[in-house]
C-alpha cells in the first residue's frame, strides 16, 4: 500500500473526567499565556522556553485547573532571558532576506517581528500553511524546540474562538514560528525516502558519536558533522508502506528509548514529541505530504540517536519487556512530577497509544517520568 498522500486526522487528546472547578481549557490557556513571559525564547540557564508548552500539554491531559498553579510554579524556577535586540527588518515578500537570517539566533527578535507582522494581517492558519513547508527541513535545531512550541502554540489557538483569537496566543504562535526560524539547523544526508532499508534496518545502520562529546554540544548535532556512516545511514531508508508512517516512527523511538536506559531521557524524548507536534500541523499544511514529514522526523530522530545513545544493538520490530503502567496512572505521575517533558512526554505517548495501542507507548512515557527530576 502506497503512503498515504495526506496527513490523517489529528490523534485524540487524552483528557480526564471533567474539572470539578469548573474553568474551561481556553480559559486555562488564556489565564496561562497572560502569566507567563511572554517576550522570552530562553529561560533559566539557556534552555528553551517551556512554560507554554507544558501548560498546554497540561491541559490535554485533562487537568485545566492545575494550569495557572504550575504556571506559576514555572515561573519561580525559571526566569527568562531578553530576545536579542532587533538587528535589521526581515521582509516576507523578499525571501533573499529571510533565507540569509535562517538557523541565526542573533536574529530571532527580527524573525519575532516578523511573524508578529504576519499574524496582524492574515489568518493564523494561513501563516502556519506558508511557514511550515520552509521550516519543517530544519527542524532539529536547538533539539527540535522551534517546532515543539509552534505546535502547541497551535493547539492553545485550535481551542480558542476562531474569530479574533486573543492577541497573546497569536504573539506565542510568534514566539513559536520565530524560534523555529531562528534555530532552523538541517543534518547531513539528503531527505529522499529512495534507499533500500526499511525503518528497522535503517535504524540499525545508524552510527554513534564516540569521544569526549559534552550534552550541550550533543544537543547541537556537532557530532555530526565528521561522524563517517551517518549521511549513508540516514539516505539508507526506504519509502514508507504502511497507512501511518508517523506512527511507526513514533514507535519505533519510543522503544528505542525504553531500551536505552542509560542514555539522557531529556534528548531521547525529542525524538517522539516533534513527532506527535507535526501531527497537530499537517492538517494546517496542504502542502506538506506525510511523507515528507516522515523523511524530516527520520533524519532528526536518527540524529538524536547517535548523538546520545550508546552502539549496541536494539529491536525495534518487537515492542520492549516490561508491564507498563495504565494511562490513568501515568497522567497523576506526570502530574505528579511536573517538570514539563514528564508532562509532554506522557500527553504525546497518550496520543499515540490511542491511535495505535502499544506498550512501548505506555513504557516510554513512564520512562520519561521516572527519568526526569521532580518540581
Amino acid at each position: 500500500m502506497p503512503a498515504p498522500r495526506t496527513s490523517p486526522a489529528a490523534p485524540p487528546r487524552p483528557r480526564a473526567a471533567a474539572d470539578p472547578t469548573g474553568i474551561s481549557r481556553p480559559a486555562a490557556l488564556e489565564a496561562a499565556l497572560e502569566l507567563l513571559p511572554g517576550d522570552a525564547f530562553l529561560d533559566g540557564p539557556g534552555m528553551a522556553v517551556h512554560g507554554p508548552m507544558g501548560a498546554e500539554a497540561l491541559s490535554g491531559l485533562g487537568h485545566d485547573d492545575l494550569v495557572v498553579a504550575w504556571v506559576e510554579a514555572y515561573r519561580q524556577r525559571h526566569r527568562p532571558h531578553s530576545a536579542p535586540p532587533r538587528v535589521a527588518r526581515l521582509d516576507a515578500d523578499a525571501p533573499d532576506t529571510w533565507r540569509a537570517a535562517l538557523g541565526d539566533r542573533s536574529r530571532l527578535g527580527d524573525w519575532r517581528d516578523l511573524f508578529d507582522a504576519e499574524l496582524a494581517e492574515a489568518p493564523w492558519s494561513e501563516v502556519v500553511a506558508t511557514w511550515v513547508p520552509r521550516l519543517v527541513d530544519g527542524y532539529g535545531g536547538f533539539l527540535t524546540h522551534g517546532l515543539l512550541r509552534t505546535a502547541h502554540a497551535v493547539r492553545i489557538l485550535e481551542a480558542l474562538p476562531a474569530v479574533d483569537p486573543p492577541r497573546v496566543a497569536l504573539h506565542e504562535l510568534a514566539m513559536g514560528l520565530a524560534f523555529w526560524a531562528g534555530t532552523y539547523q538541517p543534518l547531513p544526508g539528503r531527505i529522499r525516502l529512495d534507499g533500500d532499508a526499511s525503518l528497522a534496518e535503517a535504524m540499525a545502520r545508524i552510527p554513534r558519536a564516540t569521544g569526549p562529546w559534552g550534552p550541550v554540544e550533543r544537543a547541537f548535532f556537532e557530532p555530526l558533522a565528521g561522524l563517517e556512516g551517518f549521511a549513508p545511514a540516514v539516505e539508507s531508508l526506504g519509502p514508507p508502506w504502511t497507512p501511518d508512517p508517523l506512527g511507526d516512527l513514533t514507535l519505533a523511538f519510543a522503544r528505542a528509548l525504553v531500551a536505552h536506559p542509560e542514555a539522557p531521557t531529556d534528548a531521547l524524548v525529542h525524538t517522539v514529541t516533534p513527532i506527535v507536534a507535526a501531527r497537530t500541523l499537517l492538517p494546517h499544511v496542504p502542502a506538506r505530504t506525510v511523507a515528507h514529514v516522515y523523511a524530516a522526523a527520520w533524519q532528526v530522530g536518527a540524529g538524536i540517536l547517535a548523538c546520545f545513545t550508546p552502539d549496541r544493538p536494539v529491536d525495534v520490530t518487537r515492542s520492549p519487556a516490561g508491564e507498563p503502567l495504565a494511562p490513568p496512572e501515568l497522567v497523576a505521575r506526570a502530574v505528579e512530577n511536573r517538570a514539563p517533558h514528564a508532562v509532554k512526554m506522557t500527553e504525546a505517548c497518550l496520543q499515540e497509544h490511542a491511535l495505535r495501542p502499544d506498550p512501548a507507548y505506555l513504557l516510554a512515557a513512564g520512562r520519561a517520568v521516572a527519568g526526569t527530576e521532580p518540581w
